[in-house]
């Protein structure tokens, strides 16, 4: 059968699927190459209602799967139960509640990636109504792997910015020492109910007398023009990203403070200091909340644009072609 497909292979199309899930959106890449020429290559995004996978997203891979027989899906791991650590701290990884038997190790030259087997069976799961993916891979390694010719002997924070999750871990040319993955809109949610009940038991409404109906028949037209109204929206929209960007940020500095805390204060990490913060950004953080979180934890922070798809499909392709 393996002999089969290398005879029949050069006939056919191969096609790349890059599939990453951010916040209640789902984004998907797709190349398809034949005879080493670029047939398609495009964007589409579907948007996600609830935690199901969309529907329309579900028929457009079943639809090119079907189309072409050799077509290879990959995602990133978006899950707490995965990290990073160093070569030599391969016999210690106790110290930090990993147990090697529970998880799929992928060793590189002095470091580590790991998430636990159970992980990988549950995104299976989640993905089974188009036969699964063909490709699981670390977050960490994804970004290393783009970051790794700039490393010198400084230990630098790197986070993966994404609009509803971080990973971040700390490196430097020698190696991998740390690594974390949190969720991050799920806390900006909690805060912005927090935040809803407060303005509420303040005020609100002081006559309830009036139903939301009759306040929709009330004429006020007079008080504001079109123009005005336009404006006025617009600068309402900006004042609420704003304060979402900075909610956002100070949970990501709390992350940040938190993994640095773990970092210095455990026997199990090397205590070298790290000197600047570097955000690989996939979803247009603003200047405000790169202020903010500089400022926040007094190291220099920078912001790197990181176009993740397109990693993330070059990876599938490199994997593809090591098979």
């Amino acid at each position: 059968m393996f002999g089969l497909n290398k005879i029949i292979r050069p006939f056919f199309s191969n096609v790349f699927i890059a599939i990453n899930i951010d916040s209640n959106l789902c984004f998907v890449k797709v190349l398809r190459l034949k005879e080493g020429k670029v047939l398609e290559d495009f964007d589409k995004e579907f948007k996600i209602i609830g935690d199901e996978l969309p529907v329309e997203m579900i028929k457009f891979v079943k639809h090119y799967k079907r189309r072409f027989p050799f077509s290879y899906v990959g995602i990133i791991s978006k899950t707490y139960n995965q990290g990073v650590f160093h070569i030599k701290k391969l016999d210690e990884i106790y110290k930090i509640d990993i147990e090697p038997s529970e998880c799929r190790v992928l060793k590189f030259k002095n470091w580590c990636a790991y998430i636990k087997r159970h992980e990988i069976v549950e995104i299976q799961k989640y993905f089974f109504r188009f036969g699964g993916v063909d490709f699981i891979f670390s977050p960490f390694v994804l970004a290393f792997l783009y970051i790794q010719k700039e490393l010198d002997q400084s230990f630098k924070l790197y986070v993966l910015y994404e609009r509803s999750n971080i990973a971040l871990f700390i490196t430097n040319e020698a190696g991998v020492y740390f690594g974390g993955y949190f969720m991050v809109e799920g806390e900006v949610e909690q805060v912005g109910d927090v935040s809803q009940i407060v303005e509420e038991e303040r005020g609100g409404l002081q006559d309830d007398s009036y139903s939301l109906d009759e306040f929709e028949n009330l004429d006020l037209g007079f008080i504001q023009d079109e123009d005005e109204e336009d404006t006025e929206i617009d600068q309402n929209k900006d004042a609420n990203q704003t304060i979402d960007d900075i909610t956002k940020a100070s949970i990501i500095v709390n992350i940040i403070q938190s993994s640095l805390s773990e970092f210095y204060t455990n026997d199990f990490y090397d205590e070298n200091f790290v000197e600047e913060i570097i955000f690989l950004d996939s979803a247009k953080m603003s200047p405000e909340m790169l202020a903010y979180i500089q400022s926040a934890t007094m190291l220099e922070a920078k912001r790197q644009q990181f176009f993740l798809q397109e990693q993330l499909l070059m990876l599938i392709q490199k994997e593809f072609g090591s098979k």
